[in-house]
């Protein structure tokens, strides 16, 4: 059984599907909460999986007022929402904890979660190295140089070409949206370095760098206008 006490959020959705060994679904997601119980503090729900089903998994939406409580929406804040526990039965038929989790949510700025997606092991790992790529080219040894300086800015926007072609796909929407709101409200400034030498060539950037800002100014201009 599994027995999930809920503390400060407003439940909203409680769903659930039985998965095969290989992952693959055994039939549609369903209810397992009915509307009535969702005020209900703690909720029991029985494990009876089907024939074949090697995992139960549940789909968990829920919702949090600012009034509720002073420290919601504050950066670096952190609140228990809910807290789950596997139990079972023992030798002597008494229920024991298997196993429990706390379920958390902690509120950061914009940098701190791209880069929290950037290690993760739920992001797909193209997009995450996309993020890692992009967040690497914001750190430069800039030479003094301007006609230099273009391979370094050249860099990142194909970076932001990368991470945008990557988080077009299913579920990735969110990570995608908040990389753009990092962009529009500015990239923290990292210490530059600037380096100079004398012998050098320059390579000829100015076309396709145009481009790539061109590409870039109109990704900033779609999501910064009204919705």
């Amino acid at each position: 059984m599994l027995r999930l006490r809920r503390f400060l959020p407003r439940l909203t959705l409680l769903r659930c599907r039985d998965l095969a060994a290989d992952g693959s679904p055994l039939g549609p997601e369903r209810d397992a909460l009915e509307p009535a119980d969702a005020a209900v503090r703690t909720v029991e729900l029985p494990l009876d999986a089907p024939p074949g089903a090697d995992v139960r998994e549940y789909r968990l939406e829920w919702e949090l007022v600012p009034a509720d409580h002073p420290t919601i929406g504050v950066e670096g804040a952190e609140l228990l929402l809910f807290r789950a526990t596997l139990l079972g039965r023992d030798a002597d038929g008494d229920e024991e904890t298997r196993e429990q989790r706390n379920i958390t949510v902690e509120w950061l700025d914009l940098d701190s979660l791209v880069r929290h997606h950037s290690g993760s092991p739920r992001t797909p790992a193209p997009l995450r190295e996309a993020l890692r790529t992009l967040l690497r080219a914001e750190v430069k040894n800039l030479p003094k140089c301007d006609r230099c300086r273009m391979r370094p800015e050249l860099d990142r926007l194909l970076a932001a070409d990368l991470v945008w072609e990557h988080s077009a796909g299913p579920g990735q929407g969110e990570i995608r949206r908040l990389v753009m709101a990092r962009e529009l409200a500015g990239i923290p400034q990292q210490d530059v370095f600037l380096r100079w030498h004398q012998h050098h060539a320059h390579e000829d950037l100015a076309e396709e760098l145009d481009a790539a800002r061109a590409r870039h100014r109109a990704r900033l201009a779609a999501y910064a206008a009204p919705k």
